[in-house]
């Protein structure tokens, strides 16, 4: 018997197989990875943060003169059906229609606007096929934007939620 006759191919020694299959792994991990973060991308990152810090101050004021008109609401969702009963104060004016804001905690791509017509018996009623269960900061303005109302709600709700000036 030769060396040649006790020799086997390449491809039937287990050993090249396992070296092939080490850097075939990191490659495809690496791959794989990549192609997460393209799809899911962190969106909390803001390039303009000076003028964002800048803006906070006008969102303050929105929300103290909300505090000034003594505003609150009610929000109650009912399938794809959004109710919301604004109580108003004195000072506080009319109100036709209100801008009611829907932003997801995490994805940006969920975020959605409605605008919600007052109905005859003063209740302001909007509907969306967008809403669904997780966290949500709920923001509620008149068309004018003159005033906001903001809060975290969780969906489904269990009840009737109450949002406040805060």
């Amino acid at each position: 018997m030769t060396d040649n006759d006790n020799k086997r191919p390449w491809y039937k020694e287990p050993w090249t197989w396992f070296l092939i299959i080490l850097p075939f792994t990191s490659v495809s991990a690496a791959v794989y990875m990549i192609s997460t973060f393209n799809n899911h991308n962190v969106e909390m990152v803001v390039d303009d943060y000076y003028k964002k810090g800048k803006a906070i101050n006008q969102e303050l004021s929105r929300i103290k003169l909300a505090k000034t008109y003594g505003l609150s609401a009610i929000l109650d969702v009912q399938g794809n059906n959004i109710l919301l009963d604004v109580n108003k104060g004195k000072n506080a004016p009319e109100l036709a229609a209100l801008s009611i804001s829907f932003y997801h905690s995490t994805l940006s791509v969920r975020d959605f606007k409605v605008m919600a017509t007052q109905r005859a018996n003063g209740i302001f009623q909007a509907s969306s096929d967008k809403l669904s269960n997780g966290n949500w900061q709920v923001t509620v303005e008149p068309h004018d934007k003159s005033w906001k109302i903001q809060q975290r709600v969780t969906l489904p709700l269990e009840e009737k939620q109450v949002l406040l000036p805060r």
